[in-house]
């Protein structure tokens, strides 16, 4: 069973990890909007919509650096699957789905991370022999399907993101725009008033 400073060290390196991988997206976004608008300023809606978006994309990006590091110890559940599997199951015996999902229960259990990322799964047809080996693939299988999910979620909010700065640029610039020809043509009419 994972101690506490275990998981801890986990999570912490998943969560700072996220948080850079985080920011440097940010500073990509904002310089991708500034290479759309030249010149553009952002307003404080700009800076209010980059905050929201910063956290949005930070639990995204650290579920996303979890669920790789977990591919890559895979291999270290499916020993421990197979020391549980043949403890309590001949190899050639057939495991149930409701035994199968009992071992995913007891693993869940033992390293609580894994909850975040699944907690059910049922697998029928397999010997205890070829459970653990079949069961890490399904995980490592679920777990990329999992990334793409959530790369998916990062790319929708940077799209909103984006286009809620861009309107909110494009009506700082109309304003901006209006109140200068409003003062272009009330100085003009001034001048001319002047001239008479």
């Amino acid at each position: 069973m994972w101690g506490l400073f275990e998981l801890l060290r986990f999570s912490f390196s998943s969560i700072i990890w996220g948080i850079l991988i985080t920011a440097i997206c940010l500073a990509l976004f904002f310089f991708l909007i500034r290479g759309w608008y030249r010149n553009a300023t952002f307003t404080p809606i700009s800076y209010v919509i980059g905050f929201f978006l910063f956290l949005l994309l930070a639990f995204q990006c650290t579920m996303i650096v979890g669920a790789i590091k977990i591919i890559n110890i895979s291999p270290y559940y499916e020993s421990q699957i197979q020391q549980m599997v043949s403890t309590y199951f001949p190899p050639s015996q057939e495991v149930t789905g409701q035994e199968s999902e009992q071992v995913i229960d007891w693993l869940v259990t033992e390293y609580p991370i894994l909850q975040h990322y699944f907690d059910t799964g049922e697998f029928t047809g397999y010997t205890a022999q070829q459970l653990p080996t079949v069961m890490g693939a399904e995980i490592r299988s679920f777990l990329r399907f999992y990334i793409l999910r959530r790369l998916l979620w990062c790319l929708g909010f940077v799209i909103v993101g984006a286009v809620l700065v861009i309107r909110s640029i494009s009506k700082r610039n109309e304003k901006k725009r209006s109140s200068s020809s409003r003062y272009t043509r009330h100085s003009s009419h001034s001048m001319s008033r002047k001239r008479f």
